[in-house]
């Protein structure tokens, strides 16, 4: 099978040598074990110009199944096959039930690529369940080939059911309700936010799908805008949200520069007729962490009637007031929430103020899959524990951190709340909330950007919100394409962003100014 991986930037040989890798970014070995254990049962392993890809529910093998049409030929076929529990079985083991989507491997790049975004693919976890009961599964396909009985069953003597390692319920519950207490706005005079109005999903991106397909089925065709902020240089969303509403919305408009300058611009373009249906934000930016003017943002939304769409994984539920300002709130749970590195999940949050919940409420529900793996939200559950903590802990050590590296010599600039847009971000603090834990630097020279990063003692890797401290190339890590995208916008190709986590705060320090010396030293 071709090397599964995103980073398509990078010989296989490289690729080989991970041993981990974050799920979305790749196959992991559980994902892959499945992957060919159901083309082996469909007679396909071996078989040349033929691939599949595991997937938990029918909605996602529709999208995956349509990308894979929209970009093939007349005749090239894509087939599902869905593996089912046969009656002997329990109830209990429901998360069995899983789809597969056959298709021909000339098309990888374009199943991987929506594997990517969705955050659809299976969770390892899942994967990994569904490998203990594998061999009891039964398949059914429109082609009859593929329609299979398992070589298993509980009536043989080495019959044994899979068992889930959790009931679920509870994990789920807790999770729901404590979202729901920590986003409860401090000037609210009501009942706390109701845990029926947080919705999980297997990840950020799934999330932020979810919302998405939620917008266009509320009729919402045209009129959508992205706002970036601006602080010297500028940043814009997520790319990787910004490439989902790309592809929605032929139309969309961005504002790369965002900030108070923009935010005049569009409140000019509104007064002159025009018209916009939902904007879509980051707060604070990704990497850039820059903070707009949310309550002059809710104000041009609640005067022009458009949605306010808020990523609030950067900013989190301890440190920032920020549902007041929202329709709808949006997080990946895989970051400081759960701290660990070892599960994806995402939450999807309806302000219940908003003038579109009954809207927004009801096609969330209608089309909320219930795709978490309870697995991973045992996990999840467990990490969350000391959350508020985690977060109180590594507010104080970024805060030192940032200020240390903002007064090296051969940093040009530190991009941290307090630091880039801080007026806009003390009007969203909480009382008791800090400026979080990432911050990213912009060295004078790349070159000294490029050795800090190879010689510095720290974890690297593409997540943050980690309890160890991580670094990240940011603009390394993505396509030629996309970094030309991000120089564009003010982000350089040779920014670093560094999350910091609960080591000692001294110990990091000097292993990081050891990092900076070592990288102004010549040859």
């Amino acid at each position: 099978m071709k090397s599964m991986n995103a980073l398509g930037a990078f010989e296989d040989w490289i690729i080989s040598q991970l041993t981990v890798h974050y799920p979305r970014f790749w196959f992991t070995k559980d994902v892959r074990e499945l992957s060919e254990g159901i083309l082996k049962r469909l007679g396909l392993d071996g078989v040349d110009g033929v691939t599949c890809l595991v997937l938990p529910s029918l909605p996602s093998v529709s999208r995956f199944v349509g990308a894979i049409q929209e970009a093939g030929c007349p005749g090239d076929e894509v087939i599902p096959v869905q593996f089912s529990r046969p009656e002997s079985l329990p109830s209990k083991t429901s998360w069995l039930d899983i789809y597969a989507i056959i298709y021909p491997y000339q098309y990888f790049d374009v199943a991987f690529q929506c594997w990517f975004l969705t955050g659809d693919g299976i969770s390892p976890r899942h994967a990994a369940f569904c490998l203990t009961g594998f061999d009891y599964l039964q398949s059914t396909s429109s082609n009859p080939a593929f329609c299979t009985t398992g070589p298993k069953s509980l009536s043989m003597k080495e019959g044994k059911i899979p068992v889930l390692p959790t009931s679920e319920t509870v994990e789920r519950d807790c999770v729901k309700q404590d979202i729901a207490t920590l986003l409860q706005p401090e000037d609210w005079d009501q009942e706390p936010l109701s845990p029926g109005d947080v919705f999980l999903y297997p990840g950020g991106m799934s999330a932020i799908n979810a919302v998405a397909r939620t917008v266009e089925n509320m009729g919402i065709n045209s009129g959508v805008v992205a706002f970036g902020c601006r602080f010297d240089e500028s940043s814009f969303l997520y790319i990787e949200t910004l490439k989902i509403l790309e592809q929605r919305w032929s139309d969309l408009a961005i504002y790369k520069k965002g900030g108070d300058e923009e935010l005049d611009r569009l409140e000019a373009f509104l007064k002159s007729g025009a018209q916009i249906t939902a904007l879509w934000v980051d707060v604070p930016s990704n990497p850039m962490l820059i903070t707009p003017d949310m309550p002059r943002i809710r104000r041009l939304a609640t005067e022009y009637c458009f949605l306010v769409l808020i990523d609030g994984t950067v900013g989190g539920f301890v440190n920032i007031d920020i549902l007041p300002y929202a329709d709808v709130l949006m997080s990946s749970l895989t970051k400081m929430f759960s701290g660990r590195a070892n599960v994806l999940a995402g939450s999807v949050i309806v302000n219940p103020r908003s003038t579109y919940y009954e809207n927004l409420h009801r096609q969330l529900t209608v089309s909320h899959e219930n795709t978490l793996f309870p697995g991973d939200l045992a996990v999840l559950y467990r990490n969350s524990r000391d959350y508020v903590y985690r977060v109180e802990t590594t507010n104080k050590h970024a805060e030192i951190i940032a200020a240390k590296l903002a007064s090296h010599p051969v940093i040009a600039r530190v991009n941290y709340p307090i630091m880039t847009t801080n007026s806009h971000y003390e009007r969203i603090r909480r009382p008791n909330g800090g400026y979080g834990h990432l911050l990213s630097i912009i060295f004078r020279e790349n070159e000294t950007a490029a050795r800090f990063y190879d010689g510095v003692g720290i974890f690297k890797g593409g997540s943050f919100g980690t309890i160890f401290t991580l670094s990240t190339p940011f603009a390394q890590l993505s396509t030629h394409e996309d970094r030309c995208r991000l120089e564009e916008s003010g982000i350089p190709s040779h920014i670093i962003r560094i999350s910091i986590g609960m080591e000692d705060v001294d110990l990091l320090w000097d292993t990081l100014f050891k990092a900076l010396e070592m990288a102004t030293m010549r040859d």
